[in-house]
C-alpha cells in the first residue's frame, strides 16, 4: 500500500509531495500521532482549497484498517498510526528505496533555480521604466512566461511593441493594474501585437504647448534691459 502511495506521490506536484513526506515523517511506531490540518495548513501557506485537494489523494490510501499505515481525519485532526501484523518488524527496503527517490526529486527541484536571461532582463526593465513600475526579473513565473512566448518565436522587438501599444490605451485608466508581465506577455500577446500604437493626445498637446512656450521664450526679451 505504502509503496503505490509513493510512486503514485513521485508523479504529483512538488507541494503533494512536501505536504505527504511531512505527514509520514510524523509517524511514530507503537503510538497514535494526531495532526491538525491547521497546524499543516499554517506550516505550508497553503489555500484551504488547495491543501484538502493534497490531503484526499493520500487518505483514500489509507483510509482502511490493515497492515501498514491508517490516517483518519475526524474533524479537522489527522490521526496516523501503524497497523502491524505477524513479523512485520521493521519498514521493508523497497519502500525506504522508494522514499529515498521522493526525497531526492523534491530536492532536485528545489535545487533547480530558474535563472534571468538577458531577454527577461532587457523586457522586465523596459516594462518598469515605461510604466514606472518595479517588477522584479527574478520571479519565476515572470521568467517562464517569457521563456514561453520566446520558444513560440516572440522577439525582443515583439515585447517592447506590446509593451508600447498597450500602455497609451491603459495608462491612467481602470486597465492601468493589467501593465503587468502575466497580463501583457500572457495567451493574448499576439492579438496585441496586431493592435496599432496610438499616441496620448492630451500628452501630445501638454508637449506641443510646452515646446511652444519655451521657444517664445528663448525668442522674446521678458526682461527691460537696464
Amino acid at each position: 500500500m505504502l509503496i503505490e502511495f509513493l510512486n503514485k506521490l513521485y508523479l504529483k506536484p512538488q507541494q503533494y509531495q512536501l505536504v505527504w513526506l511531512y505527514i509520514i515523517g510524523q509517524i511514530n511506531d507503537g503510538n497514535v500521532v494526531n495532526l491538525t490540518i491547521k497546524s499543516i495548513r499554517k506550516k505550508f501557506d497553503l489555500p484551504k482549497s488547495k491543501l484538502y485537494r493534497i490531503l484526499s489523494f493520500g487518505l483514500m490510501f489509507f483510509n482502511k484498517q490493515l497492515k501498514g499505515i491508517y490516517i483518519s481525519n475526524v474533524n479537522g485532526v489527522l490521526s496516523i498510526e501503524v497497523i502491524r501484523s505477524g513479523s512485520i518488524n521493521k519498514v521493508d527496503e523497497k519502500v525506504e528505496t522508494v522514499v529515498e527517490n521522493v526525497v531526492e526529486n523534491v530536492l532536485k527541484k528545489k535545487r533547480k533555480k530558474v535563472l534571468p536571461n538577458e531577454l527577461t532582463t532587457s523586457v522586465i526593465k523596459y516594462l518598469n521604466q515605461k510604466t514606472n513600475k518595479n517588477f522584479s526579473i527574478n520571479t519565476e513565473p515572470t521568467i517562464n512566461l517569457i521563456n514561453k512566448r520566446a520558444k513560440e518565436g516572440f522577439t525582443l522587438e515583439d515585447f517592447i511593441y506590446v509593451i508600447d501599444v498597450k500602455i497609451p490605451k491603459w495608462i491612467n485608466t481602470e486597465q492601468a493594474d493589467y501593465l503587468r508581465p502575466n497580463t501583457l506577455f500572457g495567451n493574448k500577446m499576439e492579438s496585441y501585437l496586431n493592435e496599432k500604437i496610438i499616441k496620448n493626445e492630451r500628452n501630445d498637446k501638454f508637449t506641443q504647448t510646452q515646446s511652444a512656450v519655451n521657444r517664445a521664450k528663448a525668442e522674446v526679451d521678458w526682461f527691460p534691459k537696464d
